[in-house]
């Protein structure tokens, strides 16, 4: 008889006690290191940017990178997600933490799948993002040139090239054409 294999479950205090913690996401106690490839890289600070932008032109807050974690998920609370783009403002977190994650959902929240990615694991990180509090949420996915959008009431809708994505009732008077997100067209 072959004893069965123990499992590791995971914390997100766990794995920011680890040399390069702040690498991980714990995600239904598993622990993942983010890859992500230069293209979704690349995309991914552009959003930042044009976030950083929208938000320097009067709406305060914190806007986070792919190193940026949040522990949100009370039905898994060892659990810490990275998303790839986030916005918080300073009415739901007026002081963002020094070290480790934030524990307030952010507004916004964006996935950018890479080629190491599923869509569907960006898809059910979303489905995660929307129950923990988070009001808006974008799949991004490169290989079709198209934003998967996700909202807090349930509804959702695909934009691509040649339509706008807009921040709707949570990023007032943010845009952003889907084509200057994922940029020029790779020969």
């Amino acid at each position: 008889m072959v004893a069965p294999i123990e499992t590791k479950t995971w914390t997100w205090q766990e794995a920011l006690a680890l040399p390069d913690g702040e690498r991980f996401e714990v995600i239904n106690g598993e622990l993942r290191e983010r890859r992500m490839s230069l293209r979704s890289a690349a995309i991914a600070t552009r959003l930042v940017h044009y976030l950083f932008r929208w938000m320097d032109a009067g709406h305060p807050g914190t806007v986070a990178g792919s190193d940026g974690g949040y522990t949100i998920f009370p039905w898994m609370p060892g659990d810490v997600r990275m998303p790839d783009a986030s916005y918080i403002s300073a009415d739901r977190m007026p002081e963002t933490p020094e070290r480790g994650w934030g524990s307030i959902p952010p507004e916004f929240a964006a996935e950018v799948v890479s080629p190491n990615d599923q869509v569907q694991d960006a898809e059910d990180k979303a489905e995660d993002y929307i129950r923990a509090g988070v009001d808006l949420v974008w799949v991004v996915v490169p290989s079709t040139r198209s934003v998967h959008v996700w909202r807090a009431d349930g509804t959702r809708s695909v934009l691509r090239d040649g339509e706008t994505l807009t921040g709707e009732a949570v990023l007032r008077g943010f845009e952003v054409a889907v084509t200057d997100l994922f940029g020029p067209r790779p020969n």
